[in-house]
């Protein structure tokens, strides 16, 4: 066969036909260098049905068919290579469930127009449409579904470019997109309980439908992209990941007994290959000083985690959505003035990397190229964390001393060294509570579901206060009922938590200062979560 030609559109009509003339004038055809295939799916509770669209012209290289002397190809031929193409779609368009299971589809008819008796003009071939309708059995209303398509096999006779639109039930189509032939493939996400609505503005529908994705997604509403969030605070600066598990493999493959899927020990061995491979790229500098990065966590989630700041159970997990959540963190002393990041993880998955950078209480987002691979930021005027002062005796009032100190052991943990904690934390408490007053204070701010992170202190409101008689002979004691709002924030989620305690507290007077002496806590809840989309 000989190679593959095209001509270009703007070629006069007369033109062209002289030269396709020529082109044919040998028995074999040479097909046009690229299939394109487009698709539409409309997924039932039961069943996806799929219509897949194709030009006659791809048989010519698929099934090697050749023309006539009068540049015509066979009716008789392609209605051959038209129900042999049943089965080379059937393999070449890969569908796979939330458990990452390929479902199987079968061609329930084929829509082939009327074509000449004499045969079909070459001219003729993209000109003419062959649709197959191929239907998906499904066991349960799919709550995710992966495309992929592999038409061809490895022995790849020419590229196909595939289109698809999706559509659920009842409601509008999502956006067009192309299935790639390699890498993940592209995951839809279904909700069953989101009500039909009517089509009459079908653009107003689309829109409504993507906004409530995406608040569905938390904001990470792709599954085949890569997120990256970078934070700058005073005690650190985060660079937190969440990729494709394949395309963190185009760099640093894992073995895998199973291509399709990955093991609870497989996940578990790949951890330090990961951990080798991405504490060395994506060089950092603060002030100027290259630091080292510390991981702090490593996480595998299914297609169907949303939360990405919550801890995931292991489980076997589909390769094709599998993804990997990395933290990555960079000490700091003190409020960092100038920070640099260079970006190092380029290839054909990842041409460019796309991150939002939250730096205290601004956010921005900024393209990570191979033109742009460096991103700086200098401090505004952010102070550094201020100290915590001891309340003197001077202060009279027992409700203000209490609430002093209160405040003071909570702003102790705004400090991410144990030592500065504990500084700070001396300045209020008396020595010898210092240990247990630190172990209670930090359990508190310990979320076990973000992964055991310690929440920053928003707010310490006191609820009540009562003096106890009796029970501090130098100083005074009280009975203290107070909130606590802490947060946590990874990948753009806002976790906060509100927690209820009762104590009382024993106060007395030291070198001129007050501290806290005595703590005995009677009861403590949690009276509020939730969890928010951090705005830029």
């Amino acid at each position: 066969m000989r190679a593959a030609a095209r001509l270009p559109s703007e070629w006069p009509d007369l033109f062209r036909v002289l030269a396709l003339a020529l082109l044919f004038a040998a028995p074999a055809l040479s097909a046009h260098p690229i299939s394109i295939i487009r698709s539409q799916a409309l997924v039932h509770r039961d069943r996806m049905e799929v219509s897949i669209a194709v030009m006659p012209e791809d048989f010519l290289a698929v099934y090697g068919l050749f023309a006539n002397g009068q540049s015509r190809i066979s009716t008789n031929d392609i209605a051959v290579s038209a129900e042999k193409h049943k089965q080379y779609l059937l393999d070449g368009l890969v569908v796979r469930d939330a458990e990452g299971n390929r479902l199987a589809g079968r061609v329930l008819s084929v829509d082939l127009p009327i074509l000449p008796a004499a045969g079909l003009p070459v001219m003729d071939l993209m000109a003419t449409t062959i649709v197959y309708h191929v239907e998906y059995p499904l066991a349960k209303p799919p709550t995710h579904l992966t495309f992929k398509q592999h038409f061809g096999g490895d022995a790849v006779v020419i590229p196909s470019i595939v289109y698809l639109e999706v559509r659920r039930e009842g409601l509008p189509p999502e956006p067009r997109f192309q299935i790639p032939r390699h890498d993940t493939g592209v995951t839809i996400a279904f909700n069953w309980n989101e009500q039909s609505r009517p089509m009459a503005n079908e653009t107003a529908a689309i829109l409504a439908h993507e906004a409530e994705q995406r608040e569905e997604a938390m904001g990470i509403s792709s599954y085949s992209a890569t997120y990256t969030f970078v934070y700058v605070q005073n005690d650190e600066v985060r660079v937190e990941l969440l990729m494709p598990l394949l395309t963190l493999e185009t760099w640093q493959p894992v073995a895998r007994t199973n291509a399709d899927f990955i093991e609870v020990d497989e996940q578990q061995a790949a951890r330090g290959a990961f951990e080798k491979f991405l504490t060395g790229q994506n060089e950092l500098k603060i002030d100027g000083v290259t630091v080292k990065p510390k991981l702090d966590r490593l996480d595998f989630y299914g297609v169907d985690f949303k939360d990405f700041a919550m801890r995931a159970e292991p489980r076997r997990l589909s390769t094709w959505t599998a993804r990997v959540g990395a933290i990555l963190t960079y000490s700091t002393k003190g409020a960092p003035g100038h920070v640099e990041l260079q970006w190092t993880l380029f290839n054909r998955a990842m041409p460019a990397a796309s991150a939002v950078v939250f730096a205290y209480e601004q956010g921005a987002r900024f393209l990570f190229s191979p033109a742009t691979p460096v991103f700086k930021w200098n401090n505004p005027g952010a102070p550094p964390l201020p100290a915590v002062n001891a309340i003197s005796t001077g202060e009279k009032s027992r409700a203000a001393v209490t609430e002093s100190l209160l405040r003071n052991v909570y702003r102790a943990f705004d400090y991410h060294n144990d030592s500065d904690i504990y500084d700070a934390l001396a300045r209020s408490a008396d020595g010898d509570l210092l240990a247990d007053l630190y172990l209670k204070i930090k359990q508190g701010l310990i979320m076990q579901e973000q992964g055991g992170a310690v929440a920053r202190v928003q707010a310490v409101n006191i609820m009540s206060a009562a003096p106890v008689e009796g029970r501090s002979r130098d100083g005074f004691a009280e009975r203290v009922t107070w909130q606590v709002e802490g947060t946590v924030e990874h990948w753009g989620h806002i976790h906060t938590r509100v927690n209820e305690y009762a104590a009382d507290f024993e106060i007395a007077p030291a070198a001129g200062n007050w501290k806290i002496t005595g703590l005995d806590v009677s009861r403590q809840s949690q009276v509020k979560s939730a969890v928010r989309l951090r705005k830029l």
